[in-house]
């Protein structure tokens, strides 16, 4: 009798390490949560960059239980065309806006080649949200250079891709997104250059996320703009 209760305790034991092995607690600026074999589970926090709330969400129920109030308008798809509404319920990322961008930031490097040549300018991309969540139609509508537009593209596909889509009159709808890297080099002479360039005109809303890579000599200075 006593083996087979040291048998079931030792068994018990086990089985609580494997699973705790298995789960991992996120706590960072802008997120707060359980990850359970990778995946998201019970009820996560995320934050922007003042620390505010943004969205609670309970993955194990699938519901949001904290959303904070959007009365901003967006550009949806409403009979084929894209109209800039105020939506009933607001699109947006199943995660944090801030945290996404200081991920680019951190994977994005200024490409060797475009040091060489001291090239500067905007990369700007477009993409849709569909009603499903899903992100699709990805557009470059301003190219740098290849190499620029290669490795913000490498960084971007990496991040969480999981988004709440659009509502607008009883219907869920397609909502378009746009995301704007800047490169830019420290040097005086290469800015007053740069500056002199004409700006890229960028849609102005809550659906653009824009950030700038620095180039400061062989380093590299990052900073996020919000509009």
């Amino acid at each position: 009798m006593l083996a087979i209760r040291y048998t079931i305790a030792f068994f018990l034991l086990l089985v609580s390490t494997l699973t705790f092995g298995q789960t991992k607690s996120v706590a960072n600026q802008f997120e707060r949560g359980i990850l359970t074999k990778g995946q998201p589970t019970g009820v996560w926090e995320y934050f922007d960059e003042a620390g505010q709330l943004d969205l609670r969400m309970n993955y194990d129920s699938s519901r949001i239980s904290y959303r904070r109030p959007d009365t901003a308008r967006y550009e949806l798809r409403i009979n084929d065309t894209w109209q800039l509404v105020h939506p009933t319920r607001a699109p947006g990322l199943l995660g944090s806006r801030a945290g996404r961008r200081q991920e680019l930031l951190k994977g994005i490097r200024y490409p060797g080649a475009a040091l060489q040549q001291q090239l500067q300018g905007d990369f700007l991309l477009s993409y849709v949200v569909q009603p499903d969540g899903r992100t699709t139609d990805y557009t470059v509508l301003n190219s740098l250079s290849p190499a620029c537009d290669q490795e913000v593209w490498r960084v971007f596909q990496q991040l969480p891709n999981r988004w709440i889509p659009a509502v607008y009159q009883g219907q869920a709808r397609a909502a378009r997104y746009y995301l704007c890297v800047r490169f830019e080099m420290a040097t005086a002479r290469s800015f007053e250059e740069y500056k002199a360039q004409p700006a890229t005109s960028l849609p102005s809303g809550p659906f653009t996320d824009a950030i700038t890579v620095t180039a400061v000599g062989i380093e590299r200075a990052v900073r996020i703009e919000r509009r």
